[in-house]
């Protein structure tokens, strides 16, 4: 096995420093396909970034690696900084993919990032996670279901990239590739992120062994409901941030409270059965138009996690 680092210079600080992408390369001794994993596209979301270097740790200590991993823990080195899901150039880089080399600064660490990765492979998992104050559970599909449920553990969403997204990128460009969403909250241990990565890897032939976690995940075709306020005000969860992935009762799930009347001014409700809790805040918190308040999710069925 070997094991190379390298940076990835990009645009130039205000004390004449660039700022620069680190990226390690995990090359096994038995030939086979290459897989990168990212982490660190927003700034407020480090358990993901946490979850790479662990991963790191568990291929410098295998003997059967076949191919090459290329790793970049810290994909937005500016937002990370600041611990920020938006950019200091006010700009969201999961929404402007492939960038530009001569764009804001958000376009040419988008435009490094996927130069990089695509030069060495047509197979990405971007992992994201929740925040210390949200918790997250489900991962999105571009095009190969079977590959996005390799993950494990959480649940395949079908239908739902976004213009600008690295996976969506590099799914038109004929690549595979899956964004994972998991834990945050009160599930800060970044185990699952690990061990969602090691299956992917499993999947793809790089290791041996069978797939850790649920023999199959939920799938859902699009049936998302999310809540995302129209007004500022105080933010209450029926359910606790440990509770994401887990099936939910029909009725109220979040409600939304003036800070200075304390009159009700929203409320987040289900009414049917078989809701599956996806996305929920720590709460009480304040919230305002345009966050991520509360997701809930009506799987189609389950699809089988390969390899287990």
């Amino acid at each position: 096995m070997s094991i190379r680092r390298w940076d990835v210079p990009v645009a130039r600080r205000a004390d004449g420093q660039p700022w620069n992408l680190r990226f390690v390369e995990v090359t096994g001794s038995r030939p086979g396909p290459t897989t990168a994993f990212v982490s660190g596209i927003f700034g407020d979301k480090p358990l993901g970034v946490m979850a790479l270097w662990g991963l790191l740790q568990r291929l410098e200590s295998s003997t059967d690696l076949a191919g090459t991993v290329v790793l970049c823990p810290a994909a937005n080195p500016p937002a990370l900084e600041v611990g920020t899901r938006v950019s200091p150039d006010h700009l969201y880089l999961n929404r402007v993919f492939p960038g530009s080399p001569q764009g804001f600064l958000t376009n040419q660490v988008a435009a490094a990032l996927i130069s990089e990765l695509t030069e060495r492979t047509d197979c990405v998992v971007d992992l994201h996670s929740g925040t210390p104050t949200m918790a997250l559970w489900y991962s999105y599909d571009y095009g190969d279901p079977e590959f996005t449920a390799s993950f494990g553990y959480t649940p395949v969403v079908c239908n739902f990239g976004q213009p600008g997204q690295l996976c969506k990128a590099v799914a038109d460009a004929g690549g595979t590739a899956a964004l994972v969403e998991f834990g945050g909250g009160a599930l800060g241990d970044p185990t699952v992120g690990v061990e969602g990565c090691l299956n992917v890897l499993r999947h793809r032939g790089q290791l041996a062994g069978r797939s850790t976690g649920p023999r199959t995940v939920p799938l859902i075709e699009g049936d998302v409901h999310l809540y995302m306020p129209s007004q500022v005000g105080v933010l209450t969860s029926r359910y606790a941030t440990g509770h994401v992935g887990h099936p939910i009762e029909p009725g109220p799930v979040a409600q939304l409270d003036c800070p200075a009347t304390g009159e009700r001014l929203e409320d987040f409700t289900i009414e049917r059965e078989g809701g599956l809790l996806m996305l929920a805040n720590a709460s009480p918190t304040m919230i305002g138009p345009g966050d991520f308040g509360s997701a809930v999710a009506f799987p189609a069925g389950e699809i089988p996690v390969p390899n287990t």
